[in-house]
């Protein structure tokens, strides 16, 4: 069974919205950082102060033929809602202290991809 890091990069505002779409789609238990962006264009707002915005980052650790769902899902939110956002996975070599009902939850996700 292969594993990947599925990160989604929203806006903070657009966090729930994006954990429902992976939630739906089967993913859960996402780790959640904040974070600050930075554009190429500097936006001015208080006092002429720059201000980019507060981001999430989403992070999943998934079943290789999840994440595929899971991006897929996500990549037609962005496109259909013209939300911003980034979204990519990264593979895992090695990878220790999964929960035993998570790994079920992958297995059964893995035969139910056979059967189709």
């Amino acid at each position: 069974m292969k594993f990947v890091a599925l990160v989604v990069i929203v806006p903070s505002e657009y966090e729930d919205i994006f954990k429902k779409v992976a939630k739906d789609t089967g993913a859960s238990g996402a780790t959640v950082i904040q974070a600050k962006g930075s554009g190429i264009e500097e936006k001015k707002s208080f006092f002429s102060l720059t201000f980019e915005g507060n981001h999430t980052v989403l992070l999943y650790v998934l079943e290789e033929n999840m994440s595929r769902s899971v991006l897929k899902a996500i990549k037609v939110f962005i496109e259909k809602e013209e939300k911003d956002a980034l979204a990519f996975t990264m593979p895992i070599s090695s990878i220790v202290g999964l929960d035993k009902s998570l790994i079920s939850k992958f297995e059964k996700n893995i035969e139910d991809e056979e059967i189709l």
